[in-house]
């Protein structure tokens, strides 16, 4: 016998067996999220809480900024009828 013929009669391929191993391979599995694991979840979770503690005090001081335009305008406005008014009585 020759070693072609021994390697022939050993790798004797069939369908079934290539359907065979298709289905055996390992699927990947789909994962719904795409966090980092190690330290660069740290990092990244780290960054996360960082730039929104900086977005909710930026949104803070304009709220505040806000409230306090309001007011005093609303203060304004009243001592300017107010004074409409006594000017228009004094006539």
């Amino acid at each position: 016998m020759s070693k072609e013929f021994g390697r022939a009669a050993s790798g004797v391929v069939t369908k079934a067996e290539l359907d065979q191993r298709i289905a055996a391979r390992r699927k990947p599995r789909a994962e719904l999220h795409l966090t980092p694991n190690g330290w660069e979840a740290t990092e990244v979770k780290r960054q996360i809480d960082k730039d929104s503690e900086r977005r909710i005090r930026h949104i803070d001081e304009r709220l505040k900024a806000a409230r306090e335009n309001f007011q005093t305008g609303h203060a304004r406005a009243l001592q300017r009828g107010r004074a409409k008014q006594d000017f228009d009585r004094g006539r």
